[in-house]
């Protein structure tokens, strides 16, 4: 047992010497990210550091410059404006959408309505054409029923 603590203990120094030596997510995204092309530097010089003596933080690595966060939060800010112009264009086609589907469903309703309308004058026409070919009917029966009579 005593063998097993002494090895984990050994572990858990080296992973916290791995750990302290990673970079950090900060340094990271100013490799990552890069800076615009107006205000571009060489890739060989390091990120822009405050000068000073509280410019390390507890990994020993440099904190990045003023400078670099002010053009960042420029950038961040030219981004979020761009994605809420985005988002209104998107809200605009989206509500342009909804009406001409709201268009097209009025003309569909109404188109319907105008042949039920139809549907419903042809049957009237066609049981008055029924009416008359019955009435044209019983008259040449009349009329046939009257010549014999006559004939006779």
């Amino acid at each position: 047992m005593c063998g097993m603590d002494e090895d984990f203990q050994h572990h858990s120094r080296r992973v916290r010497r791995r750990r302290r030596h990673k970079t950090t997510v900060t340094n990271i995204n100013v490799f990552a990210l890069g800076a615009p092309a107006e205000h571009a530097q060489p890739e060989a010089s390091p990120p822009p550091a405050v000068s000073g003596t509280d410019d390390e933080d507890l990994f020993g690595e440099r904190m990045v410059s003023t400078e670099w966060l002010e053009r960042r939060a420029k950038r961040l800010e030219t981004q979020e404006q761009e994605l809420k112009q985005r988002a209104l264009e998107i809200e605009r086609r989206e509500m342009e959408l909804e009406e001409r589907e709201a268009r097209f469903e009025a003309d569909m309703y109404l188109r319907e309505d105008e042949i039920e309308a139809r549907e419903e004058h042809l049957r009237d026409l066609e049981a008055r054409l029924g009416q008359k070919e019955s009435d044209l009917g019983s008259f040449v029966a009349r009329v046939q029923g009257g010549l014999l009579a006559d004939a006779s």
